[in-house]
Order: structure tokens, then C-alpha cells, then sequence
């Protein structure tokens, strides 16, 4: 799929490292996405270096401990 327009990319660890770069890639194709992080400044950060209004900024922790 080449095309993002009008797709949502939920991106869990996307305030640095390999999770800030697939952002980089889908907002480059098209999509908007949702960064997830639980450090919010982090997360902040990352939103602002991106530079696209296409930026949604969650901070959560996904683990899991059952």
C-alpha cells in the first residue's frame, strides 16, 4: 500500500528511536498518526521534530502484566 491518505497509524514507542522513524515514514506516504509513549515531553518532542499537523500525541504505558 503506497497510498496513507486518510489512514490512521497507531505507533506504540513513537516519541524516539525506531518508533519516531516509521512516523516519519507514514506521515512521508500520506498518513496521520498517533504517537504512543508514556513520557509526555518525550512525546511532545517528537511531535514537534516531525513538523505535521498530522501528529496525535498519546501517553500510555501498553505493557502488559498479568
Amino acid at each position: 500500500m503506497n497510498n496513507w491518505t486518510d489512514k490512521v497509524v497507531a505507533i506504540t514507542g513513537g516519541s524516539a528511536g525506531l518508533g519516531l522513524a516509521i512516523a516519519r515514514a507514514f506521515l512521508a506516504r500520506g498518513a496521520t498518526v498517533a504517537l504512543v509513549a508514556r513520557d509526555e515531553q518525550k512525546l511532545a518532542a517528537a511531535a514537534q521534530s516531525l513538523g505535521s499537523e498530522r501528529v496525535l500525541t498519546v501517553s500510555a504505558d501498553v505493557t502488559n502484566e498479568s
